[in-house]
């Protein structure tokens, strides 16, 4: 390998019109063996973070403990979660409603400055156990900036959530704490077995998934931390300052409504940033309401990024944008073990306090 000083021509003719002591060149480092994007191993990775080994997981939650129900993005109302905050009710849990979560702006629940003021209020709340979001849409990345962590870190609470809540997600599993990808309370109810996984998961009794085999799985075990989620906010969080560290974790990925180029142009993205040679394994969720076009099919596309890694991948875990949506503990510490009968999701046996 060597380094080679990268000019356009044009750019070179330009600079030759200039002061000697005014050209900067900048070096880049080349890998001039790349033959087949599928074998394309980068020898520069954007981000080069130390893999995170601290797991720190919350309180399980017992019947009288105090939660909180809280909108990061859309707007919405209460006839669309007023079912989902009936069923936390029913489940013994005390529900705090945000102070925004019937507030509507532009598309948001809330100015910028509302929705921070809301969540800010639940994370400094020592009493709150759990944080169940409303619904996804677009904001919740705004937040990251705005909030002030300490107290998350002094007394981890879950975040629940899945969709544009990944941005939550990637900014406490980089802290070290696991949070959980699941059901929100807009259509909270539409899939009892989901609903009835995320309370076992949540109250510390089951969080193991297993699916049958299929061809588009990857034989193999691997133990990492599962890290993730919507695959467009973890490529649009990409070279932030709130970038996903997936150094030797299991990287989950789901998405809704992107055409199948979408999806190739994300992995591509995180093959070429190094992120996807960085994990242990990958787990696959589902990819709903897609389109094709004249693109290739989305199994393919994805093995295409995935199939010469050399590690294992569990294909069509049913969780995501469908009906259907298992919950997924992000930031703890987990087993995938994929044979030719069965691919498994086993965590570690750990139990919070």
């Amino acid at each position: 390998m060597k380094k080679l000083i990268i000019v356009p021509a044009i750019a070179a003719l330009i600079l030759s019109s200039c002061k000697k002591e005014e050209i900067v060149y900048e070096q880049v480092t080349v890998d001039t063996t790349i033959v087949n994007v599928t074998e394309y191993n980068p020898t520069f990775v954007i981000q080069d973070l130390e893999p995170i080994t601290q797991t720190v997981i919350p309180p399980y939650l017992h019947q009288g403990d105090k939660v909180a129900v809280y909108a990061p993005s859309n707007a919405t109302s209460d006839e669309d979660i007023r079912d989902g905050i009936n069923t936390l009710k029913s489940w013994g849990l005390e529900v705090i409603e945000a102070d925004n979560l019937t507030l509507s702006y532009s598309r948001y629940a809330g100015t910028l400055d509302e929705r921070v003021k809301a969540l800010q209020k639940l994370l400094d709340d020592d009493e709150i156990r759990a944080i169940f979001m409303a619904r996804g849409g677009y904001g919740a990345a705004q937040l990251l900036p705005c909030l002030d962590w300490r107290k998350m870190k002094q007394a981890p609470k879950w975040i629940v959530g899945y969709s544009d809540v990944t941005a939550l997600h990637i900014y406490v599993n980089n802290m070290g704490i696991a949070s959980i990808q699941g059901p929100m309370m807009r259509g909270f109810n539409k899939d009892a077995t989901s609903v009835n996984a995320l309370k076992a998961m949540i109250f510390g009794e089951k969080a193991d998934i297993e699916i049958p085999y299929n061809d588009d799985c990857i034989q193999g075990s691997a133990t990492g931390r599962i890290v993730g989620g919507n695959l467009s906010l973890i490529y649009a969080m990409s070279g932030t300052a709130f970038d996903l560290n997936t150094s030797n974790s299991i990287l989950f990925i789901e998405d809704t409504g992107e055409a199948n180029y979408s999806v190739d142009r994300m992995l591509l993205s995180l093959q070429q940033s190094g992120k996807l040679q960085n994990v242990k394994g990958i787990i696959v969720g589902e990819f709903s309401g897609g389109s094709q076009g004249s693109d290739l099919p989305l199994n393919e596309i994805i093995r295409k990024y995935v199939g010469k890694l050399n590690i294992p991948v569990v294909y069509g875990v049913l969780s995501g944008h469908d009906t259907v949506n298992l919950p997924i503990m992000f930031g703890r510490e987990a087993t995938i073990t994929v044979d030719g009968t069965t691919a498994k999701i086993e965590f570690d046996k750990t139990v919070a306090k």
